[in-house]
C-alpha cells in the first residue's frame, strides 16, 4: 500500500505575515508528525525551516501550498491550517495584553 498524501492551501491572514514566531509555530507543528510535509510560495518550493520560511517573505493576502506524504498526511495538514486560521494565536495574546 502506498503512501497516504494530502494537500491544503493557506491564505495568511495576520497582519505581520509570516514572521519569525509564526515560522517557529510553523516548524514546531510540522516536527509533531511522522508524513514529509513540502511547501510552495508562487510554484517555487520552499524549506520547512524558521530562517527559510522567513526569507520567503510572505505578507498578508499571500497563498502558501502545503504538501505531506505519510501516514498521518492529512492531520499534520489540519494541524498547519487550523494555525493559520488562528492567526498563530495572536489575536488570543493580544486580548490577554489588553486585559493585564
Amino acid at each position: 500500500m502506498g503512501e497516504l498524501k494530502a494537500t491544503r492551501a493557506v491564505v495568511v491572514t495576520n497582519d505581520e505575515g509570516l514572521h519569525l514566531r509564526a515560522a517557529a509555530m510553523v516548524v514546531e507543528t510540522v516536527r509533531r508528525y511522522e508524513s514529509q510535509v513540502k511547501l510552495t510560495k508562487d510554484g517555487e518550493p520552499a524549506g520547512i525551516e524558521v530562517l527559510q520560511l522567513v526569507s520567503l517573505g510572505v505578507a498578508q493576502g499571500e497563498e502558501l501550498l502545503f504538501e505531506a506524504t505519510g501516514r498521518d498526511a492529512a492531520e499534520v495538514l489540519d494541524s498547519l491550517v487550523q494555525l493559520f486560521a488562528s492567526n498563530f494565536s495572536e489575536d488570543v495574546q493580544e486580548a490577554e495584553k489588553t486585559e493585564s
